[in-house]
C-alpha cells in the first residue's frame, strides 16, 4: 500500500490518497501512521478513514484530518441599560390621559443612576492546524467610548452613570448626554405633554390649559401661561404673562416674575414682581409683591406678602374690593402657638415633678437619707426627668423669642405703598392692624408705627413722607 499525504495551504485539512492492490488489506493504523509520519497528528477523522478502508476510495483525495479554526474575538460595545417604567394600574391603563403620553418618551435620569454599561472586547478562542499547533484568534477591539455632557465613568469603569439630575440624550456620533436643561421649542401642548423635569424647563411658547410645567429648577416661558399649572420647587418662574381663569397655579420657592398677572392664582417663596397690571389674582408671597412700570396696577382680588406690596395704583375708581395683608405668616403664628401650648404644658408637669420631688426628699431626710429602692428609684428618676424639662423649657422659651423677634423686625418693613393712587374699598391688614380706604388717597404709604396703622406719603426719594 501507498499513502500520500498533502495539507492545505492553511493547515486546517489533510487530505490522504491510498494506491493499493486489489486484493491487498489496508488498516486504519497503517493509514494513521502515515499522516504521523507526515507530522498530522490533531483532528484525525476516524470515521472517513474507516470508510475509505470499506468503500476501497482508491487513487483519490480523501479528507482524513480536520484542524479548528481560531474565532475572533467580538469588539467591545457601549449598551444602554433599559430604564424601568412604572407599571400602570388597570384603571390607569383604562383611562389614558393623552396630556400624559408624550412624557413618557422623554428619558429623565438621577444623579447616580446607571445608564449605559461598557462590554469589553472578546479576547476569540484559540484554533489549531492538524499539525497540532496552536492558532492565535483575531481580539476583539475596545468600544469607542465618548463621554458625552454631565456623564461619568463608574468607579470600576466598567459603567456610565449620570453625574447630575436630567433627561438622557444619545447622539448620533455615540456620545451619551445628560442635559440639565429642558427645552421646548414651542408650546406645551398635547405634542409636548405635562413637563415634570429635574432640572430647569424653558419653553419658547405658551403653557396651554389644563397642562402642567413641574420642575427642580427655574421655568422660562416665553409666552403665556393659560389655567395651567407650573411649578418650580426650588427657583424661580418668569413668564410673559399668566392668564389664569381662577384654574391651575404657578407656583415657586424663589420668585414669579411676569409682565401681567389675571385671573391668576400664584404662590412665591421670595417675590411677585410684575412689569405691569395685576388684576383679580390671589397672590401669596414669602417677601413682597410688586407692580412696577406705568401700568403697574393692583386691582382686585387678594394680595398677601411677607413685608411689602408696592404699586402705581392700588384698587380701581370703581372701587372693586382689593385686599392686602402683611406679615401674614400662618406657619410662623402655627410655630407660636405650638410652642406657647408646649411651654403650658411642659410648666405644669415640671410643677407636679417639682411637688413629688419634694415630698421624696423629706422623707429621705426624715429617714436620715434612706429611702426604700422603689422610692429611691422613682427619686432619682422623677430628678432626672425635672433636669430634661427644665431644659425643653429653656429651648422653646429661647425659640419662642427669636420668632416673636421676627415679627417685630417684619412689622417695622411692613408697607403697603401706592405711588400714585390709593383707590376707595382697598382693605388692608398688617399684622391684624386693619385700615380701609374710604376716599382716594393720592402718593399714600400705610404702615405701622408704635402698634398702630398710620398713613403717610410717598417720595420717590424716601418711599415715606410724614
Amino acid at each position: 500500500m501507498k499513502a500520500q499525504v498533502k495539507v492545505s495551504s492553511n493547515g486546517l485539512e489533510a487530505y490522504v490518497t491510498v494506491s493499493a492492490d486489489e486484493n491487498e488489506e489496508i488498516t486504519r493504523d497503517q493509514i494513521i501512521s502515515q499522516l504521523q509520519a507526515s507530522g498530522v497528528v490533531y483532528g484525525i477523522l476516524e470515521e472517513a478513514i474507516d470508510d475509505l478502508i470499506k468503500k476501497r476510495t482508491f487513487n483519490i483525495p480523501v479528507l482524513v484530518a480536520l484542524g479548528k479554526e481560531p474565532i475572533s474575538g467580538e469588539d467591545g460595545q457601549v449598551v444602554m441599560i433599559q430604564q424601568e417604567k412604572q407599571d400602570l394600574t388597570e384603571q390607569a391603563k383604562n383611562r389614558v390621559d393623552l396630556r400624559e403620553l408624550p412624557s413618557r418618551a422623554r428619558q429623565i435620569v438621577k444623579a447616580g443612576q446607571e445608564i449605559a454599561e461598557i462590554i469589553p472586547p472578546t479576547p476569540g478562542t484559540e484554533g489549531k492546524n492538524v499539525f497540532g499547533r496552536s492558532l492565535n484568534p483575531k481580539p476583539g477591539k475596545p468600544p469607542q467610548l465618548k463621554l458625552g455632557k454631565n456623564v461619568k465613568l463608574s468607579e470600576d469603569g466598567k459603567k456610565i452613570i449620570a453625574a447630575v439630575d436630567g433627561m438622557l440624550i444619545a447622539k448620533a456620533d455615540g456620545s451619551i448626554d445628560v442635559n440639565e436643561v429642558l427645552t421646548i421649542k414651542g408650546d406645551v401642548d398635547y405634542a409636548t405633554g405635562n413637563i415634570d423635569f429635574p432640572g430647569e424647563v424653558q419653553v419658547s411658547g405658551d403653557v396651554k390649559p389644563g397642562f402642567s410645567v413641574k420642575a427642580k429648577g427655574n421655568i422660562s416661558i416665553s409666552g403665556v401661561i393659560e389655567a395651567a399649572t407650573v411649578i418650580s420647587y426650588e427657583g424661580s418662574v418668569s413668564a410673559l404673562g399668566i392668564k389664569g381663569r381662577e384654574k391651575g397655579i404657578v407656583k415657586a420657592k424663589e420668585d414669579v416674575v411676569a409682565k401681567f398677572l389675571e385671573n391668576a392664582i400664584v404662590e412665591a417663596g421670595q417675590s411677585v414682581i410684575v412689569n405691569g397690571p395685576i388684576t383679580n389674582s390671589q397672590i401669596k408671597s414669602g417677601v413682597e409683591v410688586k407692580a412696577t412700570g406705568n401700568k403697574g396696577i393692583i386691582a382686585g382680588g387678594m394680595i398677601v406678602a411677607g413685608f411689602a406690596v408696592e404699586a402705581e395704583e392700588i384698587g380701581s375708581p370703581l372701587g372693586i374690593r382689593t385686599t392686602i395683608e402683611i406679615g401674614f405668616d400662618p406657619q410662623t403664628r402655627e410655630e407660636i402657638k405650638v410652642i406657647k401650648a408646649k411651654l403650658e404644658l411642659d410648666k405644669e408637669n415640671l410643677t407636679k415633678l417639682v411637688n413629688i420631688y419634694r415630698t421624696l426628699k423629706a422623707l429621705m431626710e426624715k429617714n436620715q437619707g434612706q429611702l426604700p429602692p422603689d422610692k429611691m428609684e422613682i427619686y432619682k428618676k422623677v430628678g432626672q426627668s425635672m433636669i430634661n424639662l427644665r431644659n425643653t423649657i429653656e429651648m422653646n422659651e429661647k425659640q419662642l423669642q427669636e420668632l416673636q423677634v421676627q415679627i417685630k423686625e417684619k412689622l417695622t418693613r411692613a408697607k403697603v405703598i401706592a405711588r400714585k393712587i390709593l383707590h376707595p374699598g382697598v382693605e388692608i391688614t398688617i399684622f391684624e392692624k386693619r385700615f380701609y380706604a374710604d376716599r382716594t388717597l393720592e402718593k399714600a404709604v400705610v404702615l405701622v408705627e408704635n402698634q398702630e396703622i398710620r398713613l403717610g406719603g410717598y417720595s420717590s426719594d424716601s418711599q415715606v413722607g410724614t
